[in-house]
């Protein structure tokens, strides 16, 4: 991100027929050594493999080769960072889950790093999730096999695949990277692996590390100093090549509604920098076409020799409104931390404190016009 008039300014737009829940957020600026990248440990998966926690990379090693359950050549599809993205399956796509496939790596001649205690794989790209309605589908066929999450595989001593990690997460959502963690995965010097699944993945860049020291980072949060809910409209929305998700362009907007609205209360416009600071069950509720505008302080530069990447904290849910999930028709009833399900039960409730109560009656107050859908405006 780069400063405009001395404050950054992020646009989060809804495009989806979905409504969102933003109960805290944060900004944090990642300063560390201009010749190191650092990545994230975001994935998709349990607390042992996604506590937050920041890896650093200084000298990136190329796998030797890349291949497919076809057994062809894929290495020049996952060499780089070129949205040209590797699709392992044969399936018609957009449906979520498709044919097993896999993308088979091979590390090489590891040398001197032969006998390394940390190997790192980092791997860029994207889901395509399974809607509710396909996913319900799914399970109704009993010809249909059960969902595989990414697992990993790696050859044995007799050159046959073992499963050694049955879940090893996956990104959660377009253009993410994730770091997996080889160590001890391997069972030979035999130093291929296999990223096997029927989840609807596309890869675009694959890379590891040996024996990497961690490197100093700075996190610094920044000052969220404004925070405006109001309605925009939709973004153009357009098919990408190469395997690519579909994208949206931003200063192409469609104003008229395109959905039926969900019925219940959204929070108001202006205003919601207060519902932001904390995670306090007090939450910014918007909708499709809505957009929320945040502007973080601009802080001082990095020292000389170092740069600067952020990481955007969010802390919330989001509903489809897919017929077959559970009151997708509202946005209503609205979630809160302790639930222990969605929609939660009888014996179960929204916070019922004065602050709680305060902030219903001030900012829950917004219904959408459902009858502008009706009118076609």
């Amino acid at each position: 991100m780069k400063s405009r008039d001395g404050k950054l300014v992020l646009q989060m737009t809804e495009e989806l027929q979905e409504a969102t829940y933003i109960d805290h957020m944060r900004l944090l600026a990642i300063d560390h050594p201009a010749d190191v990248e650092v990545f994230s440990n975001e994935k998709v998966g349990p607390p042992e493999i996604s506590e937050y926690q920041i890896h650093t990379v200084r000298r990136r090693r190329a796998p030797v080769a890349a291949r497919d359950k076809h057994g062809r050549d894929v290495l020049d599809e996952i060499a780089l960072a070129d949205l040209r993205f590797f699709r392992g399956f044969d399936s018609t796509p957009r449906t979520g889950r498709v044919d097993s496939h896999y993308l088979e790596l091979d590390l090489g001649d590891l040398g001197p790093y032969e006998q390394s205690k940390k190997i790192q794989l980092v791997l860029s790209g994207y889901i395509y999730p399974v809607p509710t309605s396909v996913g319900v589908g799914l399970a109704q066929n009993a010809k249909n096999p059960p969902g595989s999450p990414p697992a990993l595989w790696v050859p044995d001593a007799l050159g046959e695949w073992r499963e050694v990690r049955p879940f090893t997460g996956f990104p959660g959502g377009k253009n993410k990277t994730v770091v997996l963690d080889l160590s001890d995965a391997f069972l030979t010097r035999d130093y291929r692996l296999r990223i096997a699944t029927n989840f609807e993945i596309y890869w675009d860049e694959a890379f590891f590390t040996l024996d990497e020291s961690p490197v100093e980072v700075r996190q610094t949060p920044v000052e969220l100093t404004r925070a405006d809910l109001h309605f925009r409209g939709f973004s153009e929305r357009r098919t990408s090549p190469h395997n690519g998700p579909d994208t949206y362009i931003y200063d192409v907007v469609e104003k008229r509604t395109v959905w039926l609205p969900m019925e219940g209360n959204f929070t108001r416009f202006g205003d919601v920098r207060p519902l932001l600071e904390t995670e306090d069950d007090q939450l910014v509720v918007f909708g499709f076409g809505d957009e929320l505008t945040l502007e973080f302080a601009e802080l001082p530069p990095p020292p000389a020799g170092w740069k600067r990447d952020y990481i955007l904290h969010n802390v919330g849910w989001d509903k489809d409104c897919d017929p077959n999930v559970l009151l997708s028709g509202s946005v209503e009833p609205l979630p809160f931390r302790a639930m222990t399900c969605y929609p939660y039960g009888p014996d179960e409730e929204y916070p019922e404190t004065a602050s709680h109560r305060a902030y219903l009656k001030k900012y829950q107050t917004r219904r959408m016009d459902r009858m502008a859908f009706w009118r076609g405006r």
